[in-house]
């Protein structure tokens, strides 16, 4: 990670348009897991980036596969000076109009706009997909790598009351506490995902739909690994 996170911000952004960087290096290889809120794809991405590993171990390959997540938004707020927390609200809002960007920018001396901060946001996924050997968690990251050829992405759902009980459970919060927060969680991740495709994007978009609750976890990484070694990706 933190090879990764040094090796960005040597290379930062200065255009305030998204540019992807250009290497002579084929970009990738880059796995996106996008998921209904309730599916754990942070364990998910933990248990496969270790599955990868000892595979490139075992080949005797110099490559380490790594995942994130919010890391991607603080190296953002990192590129543009603010605080996570902000570049966090902005992530999972609607588009501010230009009366909300004045009175930001007067509560923030260096707030440089909604629009920035997401194509920031932006930058830095693409960044982490191009140099490669990476899990990206969320963020929309399927919109900006979905170009690359050596990629692989990945959806977990499950039904919404599976989704409401387990989350009910883990944060020890009431079904209707975990009904409210699934519907506005769910509904800022697909903001972000639009925001970056420019419209709608639906489950055409994914190579895989694994359902979290007919499949377990050794089923899902043992999937993921066959997938990418039928493209050629490990």
């Amino acid at each position: 990670m933190k090879n990764i996170l040094i090796n960005y911000m040597k290379n930062r952004f200065n255009s305030e348009k998204i540019v992807f960087i250009k290497n002579h290096l084929k970009p990738g290889p880059v796995i996106t897991i996008s998921r209904e809120y309730g599916c754990s794809a942070k364990r998910i991405a933990g248990i496969l980036s270790s599955a990868l590993n000892r595979i490139e171990q075992e080949n005797y390959s110099k490559h380490r596969w790594q995942w994130i997540g919010k890391e991607i938004l603080d190296e953002s707020a990192k590129e543009l000076n603010l605080k996570p927390n902000m570049i966090r609200e902005v992530a999972y809002k609607e588009d501010s109009n230009v009366v909300d960007d004045i009175v930001m920018s007067l509560s923030h001396k260096y707030y440089p706009g909604d629009h920035k901060i997401k194509k920031t946001i932006g930058e830095v996924i693409r960044s982490f997909a191009e140099q490669g050997y990476v899990i990206i968690v969320g963020r929309g990251g399927i919109s900006i790598t979905r170009d690359i050829s050596e990629s692989l992405h990945i959806k977990l759902q499950a039904p919404l009351e599976w989704r409401i009980n387990n989350v009910s459970k883990k944060q020890m919060i009431s079904l209707a506490e975990a009904r409210k927060k699934i519907l506005a969680i769910d509904t800022q991740r697909k903001m972000i995902r639009e925001f970056f495709e420019g419209g709608k994007i639906d489950n055409s978009a994914f190579d895989v739909i694994f359902n979290y609750v007919t499949l377990d976890e050794d089923d899902i990484i043992a999937s993921i690994i066959r997938l990418m070694e039928s493209k050629d990706l490990i």
